[in-house]
């Protein structure tokens, strides 16, 4: 089963360690961008936590590590994402309480994955501290997220956070070729995500990613050339006129700002946008102060998109404030 996660190293060899040296916390968050393996991860660590030998390496062969492969182990819990926000309720997080001090069904320990927990709410949060404070000893918890900074300090002092990071690009070479791709479309996917697999494998699957991976890059283009009309053009497209993917262009812009600022201070920066050569002409067309509000700008925007603000208008009233910023 190891030979399925792709780098990551830190976090296997931590993950082992803790299993080696006997002091094993029942709570985990696996946290970094999107497309690094965080669920992967987190599937290794709850057949780890099951595998019946207890190597700290899931064997792949005993009857949980098969069932966990399956996915119908019945010791694995995935609590369900509910709601607008498509989130952890106070309702779903109070249900867990409940179940975790039940036996497990098939051995001596059972896991709770909760999943993508970027959103989960401050009251959902709240009625968990109890239980992964003090869970039984049975149980533990593992959450994944974004960044650790969704969770309240009470949280993250309670759990052990363990970051995520992209492969070297050999190692998502080969994982991509494994999946079947072909080299040339390997190349293009790297060229844009790096050693990201999970969003490599999206741009390569999703039309819509690649559309709005070409428009960013137009984008950032007519912000480096003070075009109003060229970023008008671009925010006017007929695919920002869908929610989520007006929410994924302002995120794919913004890392190039972020990109853009990170060469401002270290031109050996580790770049993580889809536009490194872009976000190089950037920093050296703008000052960290315009790099600065147009990050705020972006910001703000993506908020009001989720919050359902007309994505037309907004884009119009953006392109403007972008190239005065």
């Amino acid at each position: 089963m190891k030979n399925k996660i792709y780098g990551n190293k830190f976090a296997l060899d931590t993950f082992e360690a803790m299993f080696k040296s006997g002091r094993l916390p029942h709570s985990f968050l696996i946290y970094g961008e999107k497309g690094l393996g965080k669920k992967a991860l987190a599937e290794y660590l709850s057949a780890a936590l099951l595998c019946e030998k207890g190597t700290g390496i899931p064997c792949g062969e005993c009857r949980s590590c098969r069932n966990a492969e399956k996915g119908v182990h019945p010791d694995i819990i995935y609590p369900e994402h509910s709601g607008k926000l498509n989130t952890y309720t106070v309702e779903t997080c109070r249900h867990v309480c409940a179940d975790a001090f039940i036996a497990p069904n098939n051995g001596s320990a059972k896991v709770y994955v909760f999943t993508d927990a970027d959103n989960i709410q401050l009251p959902a949060q709240n009625s968990l501290l109890k239980i992964v404070e003090e869970p039984p000893d049975f149980v533990y918890f593992i959450f994944t997220a974004s960044s650790k900074d969704v969770f309240l300090p009470t949280i993250i002092s309670r759990v052990t956070s363990v970051g995520v990071s992209p492969c070297t690009f050999d190692e998502c070479a080969q994982a991509l070729g494994i999946k079947g791709y072909e080299s040339s479309r390997i190349s293009e996917a790297m060229e844009n995500f790096g050693g990201n697999i999970g969003m490599c494998v999206e741009y390569l699957e999703n039309e819509s990613l690649r559309v709005i991976t070409s428009l960013t890059k137009r984008a950032a283009d007519s912000i480096i050339s003070r075009d109003e009309y060229s970023l008008l053009t671009v925010m006017s497209s007929a695919e920002l006129k869908d929610r989520h993917m007006s929410a994924v262009f302002l995120e794919m812009l913004d890392r190039i700002i972020r990109d853009c600022t990170a060469l401002k201070f270290n031109k050996s920066a580790s770049l993580i946008s889809c536009y490194p050569k872009g976000a190089e002409k950037l920093a050296d067309s703008i000052s960290v102060k315009s790099a600065e509000k147009i990050h705020n700008l972006l910001n703000t925007a993506a908020a009001d998109v989720r919050a359902n603000v007309n994505s037309i208008l907004l884009m119009s009233a953006l392109c403007g404030e972008i190239i005065n910023s």
